[in-house]
């Protein structure tokens, strides 16, 4: 029951963050559509295309990090997982879970401290617009703890139903 509501609230977490990153990049496009039209029709410009941009770009990659591992389309090197079966390759496969969430769990309280400190600080970006830092610290944040989570699922996962095969489009 536990393990069925945890996967579940990954599944959750992870569409949300997917569609977040949908939502950034049909932003982007937007944005850069405009900076090209008041660029090229106007002598104008938003002043702030690179900058805001450049954060959608980091937020839509750390957002979209949890759907693409739940969904398994992450890069991933799978040569001795080839050459495992049974209980090795669910060692092997937790091991590697395990290993991931603690670079991610350190990776993330480092952000977690960053976002609290550029918060209470009242932090702004050196850039014309004086963008609040902690927005963007707030959005890596939120797609860490989102990867964190689906890590848990797929451990859980794995030891419930086994490794999954690997699926390779076009074969």
């Amino acid at each position: 029951m536990l393990s069925r509501t945890v996967i579940r609230v990954s599944e959750i977490c992870s569409g949300a963050g997917i569609a977040v990153a949908a939502a950034l990049l049909v932003y982007m496009v937007i944005h850069i559509i405009l900076e090209i039209i008041l660029r090229n029709f106007f002598a104008s410009s938003t002043n702030s295309m690179g900058e805001y941009v450049g954060y959608a770009t980091g937020a839509m990659a750390f957002m979209a990090m949890g759907h693409t591992f739940m969904s398994r389309k992450h890069v991933r090197v799978s040569l001795l997982r080839r050459f495992l079966r049974g209980k090795i390759a669910i060692a092997v496969e937790l091991f590697c879970i395990m290993a991931t969430f603690a670079m991610f769990a350190f990776m993330t309280r480092y952000i977690w401290l960053i976002l609290m400190r550029d918060y209470t600080r009242g932090s702004v970006s050196p850039s014309l617009m004086a963008t609040p830092t902690w927005y963007i610290d707030a959005a890596l944040f939120a797609g860490l703890v989102i990867f964190l989570i689906q890590l848990v699922a797929s451990a859980i996962d794995t030891v419930i139903n086994g490794v999954p095969e690997e699926q390779i489009e076009g074969e």
